[in-house]
Parts: C-alpha cells; structure tokens; sequence
C-alpha cells in the first residue's frame, strides 16, 4: 500500500500539471485520411487541420475558465482512442459546463438539490 500512495504523490504533480495548461496533440492519426467536405475548397486533412487549430486557440483563449477536473476528464477520455482532438476536448468542456448550469437552474426552480 505505500506503494500506491507514492506513486500517487508522485504523479499528482503531474496531473495538476496537465491541467494547467492546454495540451498539445499530433493532429496526423485525427486528421490523416479525413474526406474532403462538400464546401467549397474540399481538401479534407487541410480543413480538419483548421478546425483543431481553431478550437484550440479557443481552448487556449478559455482554459482556466474551466474547472480543473473537467479539463483533465475531458482530455483523458478524449485520448484514450490515441485519436486526439481539440475539437472534442472542446465539446467534452462545453457540455460538462452547460451540464452543470442546467442542473444548476433545475434547482433554483425547483427547489430540489441532488
């Protein structure tokens, strides 16, 4: 058991850490092979470039906005098929948030606290 408990001290710098900053993912296996869109200009790896980028200067403009635990569950489950996203990271943030702020209205009207 003690262990455990150092390798958990040990690592909880690092998961603080992660959650301190935005990470920085190999956008080849998420955009490799992706089909051209039916907009103009096609070039599919080129526009899923573009959309990471774009949501990750959002998640860089936004990051400590949100709460540490999300951000660290959002990136841990958006990594765990090695197909990383900022896009997704994004969505996992934002729907945690919006989650959140309807129980949160839920229970001003209704009174009720789960």
């Amino acid at each position: 058991m003690v262990v455990s408990f150092t390798a958990l001290l040990v690592a909880s710098p690092l998961v603080l850490a992660a959650a301190d900053k935005v990470p920085t993912f190999d956008l080849n296996p998420t955009c490799e092979g992706a089909q051209p869109g039916a907009g103009a200009g096609g070039g599919g790896e080129d526009v899923c470039r573009k959309s990471e980028l774009s949501a990750r200067d959002i998640l860089v403009q936004h990051w400590k906005e949100y709460p540490s635990a999300d951000r660290n569950r959002c990136v841990d489950v958006t990594t765990m098929a090695r197909i990383p996203s900022y896009v997704q990271v994004l969505t996992c943030l934002d729907m945690a948030r919006e989650s959140r702020n309807l129980s949160n209205a839920r229970q001003r009207t209704t009174g009720q606290t789960r």
